[in-house]
């Protein structure tokens, strides 16, 4: 059936995501936080409400109830009753995971007040649709009797208690999406990178899209139509939108990872630079940039359209070409090349006090090593001060 056929196709798409952030997040970034617990909280529930929609399929999920036995029917409300509060957790636990990354990534109090008063929210309505979900009816048995006239005296009516708790999930997802749109619209950032990260934090209008399309069968459901035939599609809107939720939340942290696969879209082209003569030891960035060579930038928000290369050596005084310098002369060079402005090429003083390599040819040590280019034939040199590579103390402590 259909029903099978897609919730199994987005239930195994969301359980792919949210491995990979948890990959991105360990193992590559190696800072994995409160979020990653919280959204495999959320994909633990969504694979219960998938094993929930798959056993009531075994009971006619989708046939009219006149063609059930009361067995089958008995069967796929129990289903049901169990799936609801699932699926309510399911959603909660996505919208809490969202928020505990966004308290992450934006630090201003103002933002941090709105989002943890928007938590505590969330926590009373998480308590309320699942709570109502399990407690249903009283006794909770009669829920899932086959007869009609049973449900509507000893259970809650089903048309105020989910359009509520359809019209909470809806409005949060609403709220969250536009929460943090004023921080990222005023991020000093270039134009399309900007508009790039505003793209994938824009994201949840399909969460919104799902949730809205979910209100028709469900009204289907509870507006006096064959319950077991209307409940084929509010179980499959149901998946879409907790597994369509959990997608949409998790794209952001696995920007890193995506910056590795996508490397020619989302880093800079490297600057490929010949080996210094003098036992100098290059970094050239051909691949992107990880914690293994010391120097790491993938972090949510990369960099603007540059090119850039970065150099450190280290001289053995000890050696006869370097018998009469004193002690151990370092050299760092960072070059800096964009595709807009002119290529300048910065040579910092050593922030030890070591001694400065700095030589006024270096516009035609440039041109040997490039080719010519208008645009790039401007050398320029500047003091850094104590300006720090990332990966300096480790090549300094290295052996020669």
């Amino acid at each position: 059936m259909y029903v099978v056929t897609i919730t199994s196709v987005f239930t195994g798409l969301a359980v792919l995501v949210v491995a990979l952030r948890l990959y991105t997040r360990i193992h590559m970034v190696k800072a994995p936080g409160l979020d990653d617990l919280i959204i495999s909280c959320a994909l633990l529930c969504d694979l219960a409400l998938y094993v929930s929609i798959l056993l009531e399929t075994n009971h006619g999920i989708g046939v009219r109830s006149t063609e059930l036995s009361e067995y089958d029917i008995q069967c796929q409300l129990f289903w049901l009753w169990l799936s609801v509060p699932f699926y309510n957790m399911t959603m909660i636990f996505a919208k809490l995971s969202a928020l505990t990354l966004f308290a992450r990534l934006f630090r201003p109090r103002p933002f941090l007040l709105v989002t943890y008063t928007l938590m505590g929210f969330l926590v009373i309505v998480g308590l309320w649709t699942t709570l109502s979900g399990f407690l249903f009816c009283v006794p909770v048995h009669a829920f899932w009797s086959p007869y009609e006239e049973v449900r509507l005296a000893q259970c809650l009516p089903a048309a105020p208690v989910w359009y509520t708790n359809a019209a909470l999930q809806t409005f949060t997802d609403l709220v969250i999406l536009v929460l943090p749109m004023p921080l990222l619209w005023k991020l000093q950032l270039p134009k399309r990178q900007k508009w790039e990260i505003l793209v994938v934090f824009s994201l949840g209008i399909f969460i919104i899209g799902t949730s809205s399309a979910r209100l028709y069968p469900l009204s289907i459901m509870v507006g006096g139509g064959d319950f077991t035939e209307a409940n084929a599609q509010a179980a499959l809107w149901s998946s879409l939108e907790a597994n369509v939720s959990i997608v949409c939340i998790c794209l952001p942290p696995l920007h890193p990872l995506l910056s590795r696969v996508f490397s020619f879209f989302f880093l800079p082209r490297p600057i490929r630079s010949r080996a210094s003569k003098r036992h100098s030891s290059r970094t050239q960035m051909a691949e992107p940039l990880n914690r293994d060579g010391g120097i790491w930038c993938n972090e949510l928000f990369t960099p603007g359209p540059a090119s850039y290369s970065a150099s450190i050596s280290k001289v053995n005084t000890n050696e006869e070409e370097h018998e009469n310098e004193e002690g151990i002369r370092v050299k760092r060079e960072l070059k800096m090349q964009s595709e807009t402005v002119l290529t300048p090429v910065l040579r910092p003083r050593s922030a030890n006090g070591a001694h400065l390599d700095i030589r006024e040819g270096a516009a035609a040590t440039r041109s040997r090593t490039a080719p010519e280019n208008p645009r790039s034939s401007f050398s320029l040199e500047k003091d850094f001060g104590d300006f720090e590579f990332p990966d300096y103390k480790e090549r300094m402590n290295a052996p020669i």
